[in-house]
């Protein structure tokens, strides 16, 4: 199975840390790995590196390229622009089809994700490339739901299935807090965690029913793949292909499709407050990374680099200090960091961005 990355999320709930040069996917938040590296690992153990592909808008392709450096660097497929992961994964179907043929399976994995039991991991990639590989089937990876989650999205499915491989009913995006309790009581219902295996050909074959601007304009320059020529006819192409996401723009539309449910352990890391739940704590349930001293207080995540911080008499607060921003915010408001992103923004403080 060929495996593709899609790193080219901004990662603004994880400011000022995350920033647009170096967002989450490139932090190094867990075991003194980049996110990005522990993702391609953990792929190179199913396909080896020369199997792995990552795509990138253009201004993070160098700092990938040093991150990850045994990723060939004609696996590295670049977007002029970010323009969501629709187009991004079209644009590595159309280059693994013009190298490997249509009948070959690809994965599409997000590069920040954490996953622990990477051997349940692999076995759900092996049912579900199975699958893809039997016929003209969309396949997703589902998680089970671990609590009535609305911030995820969610899909249905039928037991009509065998094992762990179930044809999938519907998909729900980001739930009410009743309508995700009512999910998780069913129990047919799971995370939609943005991780997806099909044939090359079914994919573009979707791709072209679904999103016909953005299949005929990159087909128009499939033949100059792998030339000089490509990167400025993508260019050219790029800004009027579909900005959209995968799910909204094929999967809730499309038929035949299937999802394994999965058995290894997930998290999306989408802010500091999954990032605390994940990290292990103090007698008093705090986590500290760098330059810190943190005294009488309790169930707080303080992180400082490159300056020493210190916290006193605090509860359920996220602290983060950098050398020239800090934020400090309620555990539970964790979601508003992108407040203050969209805020920088309007004011076009682009040195904090």
């Amino acid at each position: 199975m060929h495996c593709v990355i899609i790193a080219g999320g901004s990662g603004t709930r994880f400011w000022p840390k995350s920033r647009r040069n170096r967002p989450k996917q490139l932090l190094e938040l867990l075991n003194g790995k980049s996110l990005i590296s522990q993702t391609t690992a953990r792929l190179e153990k199913y396909s080896r590196a020369e199997g792995v592909y990552i795509v990138a808008p253009e201004h993070l392709a160098q700092s990938l390229n040093r991150e990850v450096p045994h990723i060939p660097t004609e696996n590295l497929f670049v977007e002029p622009t970010p323009r969501n992961t629709a187009p991004a994964i079209a644009l590595a179907a159309f280059i693994l089809r013009k190298r490997f043929g249509g009948d070959v399976v690809m994965g599409v994995f997000p590069a920040d994700h954490l996953i622990r039991k990477e051997k349940l991991f692999h076995r759900s990639l092996v049912l579900a490339e199975k699958k893809a590989a039997a016929g003209p089937h969309l396949v997703t990876l589902g998680i089970q739901p671990g609590y009535p989650a609305t911030g995820y999205g969610y899909v249905e499915f039928s037991r009509e299935g065998s094992g762990d491989v179930h044809p999938v009913v519907r998909f729900t995006e980001k739930p009410n807090l009743e309508t995700a309790k009512q999910f998780l009581e069913g129990g047919s219902h799971l995370w939609n965690a943005g991780m997806f295996i099909w044939r090359v050909d079914t994919f573009l074959d979707n791709l072209a029913a679904h999103l016909p601007a953005t299949a005929e304009n990159l087909a128009a320059i499939e033949h100059l793949i792998d030339t000089p020529k490509f990167a400025e006819a993508l260019a050219e192409v790029w800004p009027v292909v579909d900005s959209i996401s995968v799910d909204y723009g094929i999967l809730e539309h499309a038929d035949d499709i299937f999802t394994v449910e999965t058995r290894f352990d997930w998290n999306d890391l989408g802010s500091w407050r999954t990032l605390y739940e994940v990290l292990p704590k103090d007698s008093d349930g705090n986590v500290v990374q760098g330059d810190v001293t943190i005294l009488d207080s309790h169930n707080s995540l303080v992180v400082s680099e490159g300056r020493y911080t210190a916290v006193i008499g605090v509860e359920d607060l996220i602290v983060v200090t950098m050398d020239d921003a800090t934020i400090v915010l309620p555990r539970s408001q964790s979601e508003r960091v992108q407040d203050i992103v969209h805020w920088l923004k309007s004011r076009q403080r682009d040195e904090l961005l």
